[in-house]
């Protein structure tokens, strides 16, 4: 009787020990299928809302990507808002946190960014940030900006004058400044150097007097229509001699184009040579795949629809989409977008290849 009572006793132990571990595991994978649901939940709810980055608001950044965010609000499943900043020195490194998902920027800041060089080198420790290529878009036409009553009419007349160098939103637009100075022969040595923190902050310290020249302006901004109103405004041409443009380009990668005057084109009053670089929206590396075509779809198909909202959207072409002087690697549902639709090459493959090995 008291070896019955004695297995008895180590058969109900043995049971309730059996049935807590079962229920231990059983809760155990309920908090792992919880956990994953809840993973889940948050990746659909991130995306829901995209951030797209631009300049600061007023400048033609910023009316660029209003005009992008509004198309693809209208037509993807996600909202896209657009958050104005100081330039891409601000949002870019909000990509590596997913504060940003997207952002427009010229090419220069896309490629030092990403790979962190230039004044990018010390914000990301040298490691650059995480962005690539939707779509290349409207190319810029820029240049150094006078006020229509100014005695500055060459790169020449620049000597010892205010001239604003140093863009501290964007070193890109700095840049450019300093491309410019070096196409006419100059150096920051022989101006007088002045700090903006945008674009438009220049070109509004020319109409209120406080700066004799800007070393970045861009035809279809509307604080060049506001100088133009109240002083008149002018494109400086830039040299277009091989020897001019070489130094040019050893600061800034651009082509010199000559613009004609005409009604979109206000500040240029005769045949004005102008550099001519381009605009990229650009996505953060682990943007779903999914949605990176989905967003480069929705602008193709809908293409028309972003030169209703801004006149520099226009050149926003799907013929532009895809550019073999890209200066960083296109985003994989960008590529299998671009494929479907017969406009990636070999030729895209190989520059593909080539961007990304920058970055290993």
């Amino acid at each position: 009787m008291k070896k019955f009572s004695y297995l008895f006793t180590l058969t109900a132990i043995l049971f309730i020990l059996l049935a807590s571990a079962c229920s231990s595991n059983n809760t155990t994978q309920g908090d792992q299928q919880s956990s994953k649901q809840d993973v889940s939940g948050q990746e659909e709810q991130e995306l829901k809302t995209l951030a797209l980055g631009t300049h600061g608001a007023g400048s033609l950044v910023n009316a660029m990507g209003s005009g992008i965010g509004t198309v693809l609000s209208k037509h993807l499943s996600a909202e896209v808002k657009v958050v104005a900043t100081t330039g891409p020195t601000e949002w870019l490194p909000m990509l590596e946190t997913k504060e940003m998902d997207l952002g427009v920027l010229n090419d220069w800041d896309a490629q030092m960014g990403r790979l962190g060089k230039s004044v990018y080198e010390q914000i990301s420790q040298g490691k650059g940030f995480p962005c690539m290529l939707l779509t290349a878009g409207t190319p810029s036409l820029t240049g150094v900006v006078v006020s229509g009553d100014s005695n500055i009419k060459t790169g020449n007349d620049l000597k010892g004058k205010r001239f604003i160098v140093d863009y501290t939103g964007s070193p890109g637009i700095t840049a450019q400044a300093e491309a410019a100075l070096a196409n006419f022969g100059l150096t920051r040595n022989d101006v007088k150097v002045l700090s903006m923190p945008s674009v438009n902050a220049g070109i509004q310290a020319i109409t209120e007097g406080r700066a004799d020249a800007a070393g970045s302006g861009s035809i279809g901004m509307g604080v060049i229509s506001e100088l133009d109103a109240k002083k008149g405004a002018r494109f400086l041409s830039f040299d277009s001699s091989p020897d001019a443009v070489k130094r040019l380009q050893e600061k800034y990668y651009a082509k010199v184009v000559e613009v004609q005057p005409g009604p979109a084109n206000i500040g240029v009053q005769e045949p004005t040579n102008l550099m001519s670089y381009s605009f990229y929206l650009a996505g953060r590396d682990d943007l779903p795949e999914q949605m990176a075509y989905d967003i480069v779809k929705i602008l193709w198909d809908n293409n028309q629809e972003l030169g209703t909202i801004h006149i520099k959207l226009e050149e926003w072409a799907t013929e532009g989409f895809v550019s073999t002087l890209n200066t960083i690697p296109y985003h994989p549902g960008a590529i299998k977008f671009y494929k479907e639709k017969g406009v990636w090459t070999p030729e895209m493959d190989q520059r593909q290849v080539e961007l990304l090995a920058e970055k290993q």
